[in-house]
């Protein structure tokens, strides 16, 4: 009698295909990549393009450009040709910043700007204080405005929504002001952990009557809405000091996006990511104007540094050849999605209604637009749980199916060689019968 390899055959076939569709599964991440990579290539360019903002862009010569666009402030001192020194080494108790005064373009909405800047100190020295800090603020008032007398503080005080003119806890600028600040802080004041410096933390103040950045819990107590939620973000301090290094502030208010970057001189050309949101984000401008400014400040206590500014380099993102006015609308959104794709390699993509959201928060001046804080509940957060399972449960689909599929087949294939047993032997009985012999 010859032998049926049919059920081995179905089993060889079945196995074949798990092996495929596997393989499939496993090499599908590898394949969107590569997919992208050409995507970003054989797309059309954005119609968004980088325009340079000279006016609120600072290089050498420094000087030409400060007595224009800039107010400075503190003991900064100025070489035209060299670098824009905030602090001194061994200039205990002092600070320093430069700040955009507001002539000419500080209207910045979707935009880009690199500070390159240098920490150095002396070779014996152990510890370093304090640090220094990168603004974006709809405030500049305070380096304008006489605070000498009690009554012109309060004054200040009063216009202000309560900024106070004469602290500089906040690397040289105020503790309250409001705005964006990424502090880069170089003295741990709380805790004996001195090795963990540099780190770097992103506040945003929206609210200076009531809360402000606290420089003796290194900023753990501070009232103003820190953004990196989880902790310090670590600094690279053995390629840091001494060395030009550079810091990317990347804002789209149009899709509520936020990233910051740092690049290492001894590193190579290239950024490293230290921060990224984009949730309901709103960086606050000023009230009158509608400009945000921007600086950048340092601070030495008992312990000093010499922090030395390089060059600011401004660049905001525009539709090309259109009116501002459109970068209000949805086609605008995602034409920025398209430019932040093929510039930064950020994929992003908002849908019409949180688009509208959006433009509600965004419509509501000098609230907290921010983030909610880990320890704030959040409405609706057990449905927000729900469909963050269900996309997993999505993602993941390919692979359950097939695990399925797999012990499906399994089960088929055992009751299937089960069943041509039975068959078989029933054969063979009638086979025996036939000749007069038992069976075996």
């Amino acid at each position: 009698m010859a032998r049926d390899v049919r059920p081995g055959k179905l089993t060889i076939s079945l196995l074949i295909l798990s092996l495929f569709l596997i393989f499939q599964i496993l090499t599908k991440p590898h394949r969107n990549e590569s997919s992208m990579e050409t995507r970003l290539f054989t797309r059309r360019r954005s119609r968004v393009t980088r325009v340079p903002n000279n006016d609120a862009s600072l290089s050498i010569p420094y000087l030409d450009k400060v007595n224009r666009f800039w107010h400075v402030g503190g003991a900064t001192q100025i070489r035209n040709s060299q670098s824009i020194k905030l602090t001194q080494d061994r200039d205990q108790d002092k600070h320093g910043l430069v700040l955009s005064n507001g002539i000419g373009d500080n209207t910045i909405n979707d935009f880009e700007i690199v500070y390159k800047f240098r920490i150095s100190h002396s070779s014996n020295a152990k510890l370093l204080g304090d640090g220094m800090s990168f603004a974006i603020t709809p405030e500049n008032g305070f380096l304008t405005q006489d605070l000498k007398s009690s009554y012109a503080r309060r004054q200040y005080m009063m216009n202000s929504r309560g900024v106070i003119g004469d602290n500089t806890d906040l690397m040289g600028f105020p503790k309250n002001l409001p705005g964006l600040f990424v502090v880069l802080d170089t003295y741990r004041n709380q805790g004996h952990h001195h090795e963990d410096v540099p780190f770097m933390d992103v506040f945003l103040n929206v609210a200076p009557e009531s809360d402000s950045y606290d420089i003796k819990s290194d900023g753990e107590l501070s009232t103003s809405l820190r953004l990196n939620t989880k902790g310090h973000i670590e600094l690279k301090k053995n390629i840091l000091w001494n060395e030009v290094t550079k810091l990317r502030i990347i804002y789209l208010e149009s899709i509520s996006f936020l990233k910051i970057d740092i690049q290492y001189a001894k590193e190579g050309n290239y950024w490293i990511e230290l921060f990224q949101t984009n949730e309901n984000l709103y960086l606050p401008k000023n009230i009158l104007t509608g400009q945000r400014y921007i600086g950048c400040g340092a601070l030495n206590g008992q312990l000093t540094e010499t922090v030395e500014l390089l060059d600011v380099s401004t660049s905001e993102f525009h539709w090309n050849n259109k009116d501002e006015s459109i970068e209000d609308t949805y086609d605008y959104v995602k034409e920025a999605e398209l430019f932040l794709e093929q510039e930064f390699g950020e994929v992003l993509d908002m849908e019409p209604d949180k688009f509208m959201k959006w433009k509600m928060v965004k419509a509501q001046p000098n609230i907290n637009a921010a983030p909610s804080s880990p320890g704030q509940p959040l409405a609706g957060r057990s449905h927000s749980r729900l469909f963050s399972a269900i996309l997993v449960v999505w993602h993941y689909s390919e692979l359950l199916l097939l695990i399925i599929g797999i012990y499906l087949v399994s089960v088929y294939v055992r009751v299937f060689q089960k069943r041509f047993k039975k068959i078989r032997f029933r054969r063979q009985r009638r086979k025996s019968h036939s000749v007069g012999l038992l069976p075996m």
